[in-house]
């Protein structure tokens, strides 16, 4: 194994050892409209961002406890990299009965009587609050397939087909992607497909740009903040410039440095340098100020 794949390894935003006690088994909230997942994810996510730390603002904790929200958002699935359930669901309503809402959010929102709303995963009665298109469900189906086996997902990337396919091969027992970023029509299904042709296929030329995909959608702008994440990390371990498209030269040949002073150069380092849980080895290099 190359040692910067350990950077690719799924283990962002895992849920936390099951043994350690909640102080509050439902956390806090921070709005008038609560969408637990968002919340939960957005906060775990971004305080422990490589990139953004200090840089945006993250709502207060919700712990996901499964006896306080209902389990299997397709939310979780997008950023729990230890997602392990065989299905998602994107059906969400109003949970009308506020004596039914878990305590602390009942009462952080009754704060706001007339504004107060409460969203959960309904199957019978939601509705696709977060407007997923067809688009979406397809790279949605590609990432739970990845989710379950990082090995049975094959990424084809051409743009010589206008529809995106995702087909499984019973001989291989391999599900085969076949797309291209401009054949993607939405911001989620973009996204998802830079984060699959990263982690499969250890490619960056789709997302060497400083044009964000996401706009104005929270959901969105979190997840590619989460996306930018991952890249940064296999960057730095591999030391390359994204001003250049390839390794810093200044770099090139030099014995690696441990106390940080330079990036790794190419199997000079074992695969514990690249440990996705301690900071890249000289994450400068993709800081440009001055």
């Amino acid at each position: 194994m190359a040692y910067c794949d350990r950077t690719l390894r799924p283990n962002r935003n895992c849920p936390p050892d099951p043994s350690t006690p909640y102080n509050n088994p439902c956390g806090t909230v921070a709005s008038t409209i609560v969408v637990p997942e968002l919340e939960i994810y957005s906060r775990r996510f971004i305080i422990d961002s490589r990139v953004n730390e200090f840089g945006v603002p993250f709502p207060p904790d919700i712990k996901l406890d499964p006896t306080c929200y209902p389990q299997g958002s397709f939310i979780a699935m997008l950023f729990d990299e230890c997602y392990d359930l065989d299905y998602y669901k994107f059906l969400y309503a109003d949970v009308q009965d506020k004596l039914s809402w878990p305590s602390v959010i009942k009462r952080r929102l009754n704060v706001y009587p007339v504004s107060a709303r409460y969203k959960e995963l309904n199957d019978v009665t939601g509705t696709n609050l977060f407007t997923l298109q067809p688009d979406d469900f397809t790279m949605l189906d590609a990432l739970l397939v990845y989710r379950q086996d990082s090995t049975a997902l094959t990424l084809i990337d051409t743009t010589s087909i206008t529809t995106t396919s995702l087909v499984y091969d019973a001989t291989t027992g391999i599900t085969i992607l076949t797309t291209s970023l401009v054949s993607l029509t939405t911001e989620l299904s973009q996204l998802i497909f830079v984060y699959l042709d990263l982690v499969v296929n250890k490619n960056i030329s789709n997302y060497l740009t400083n044009v964000p995909i996401s706009t104005d959608y929270s959901l969105q702008t979190v997840y590619e903040l989460f996306v930018l994440d991952k890249y940064f990390d296999y960057l730095s371990c591999l030391a390359i410039d994204v001003r250049l498209g390839a390794r810093d030269p200044d770099y090139a040949g030099q014995p690696y440095d441990p106390s940080g002073g330079q990036p790794n150069p190419p199997g000079g380092v074992p695969p514990e340098e690249c440990d996705p849980e301690m900071p890249p080895p000289n994450p400068s290099i993709i800081q440009y100020g001055g």
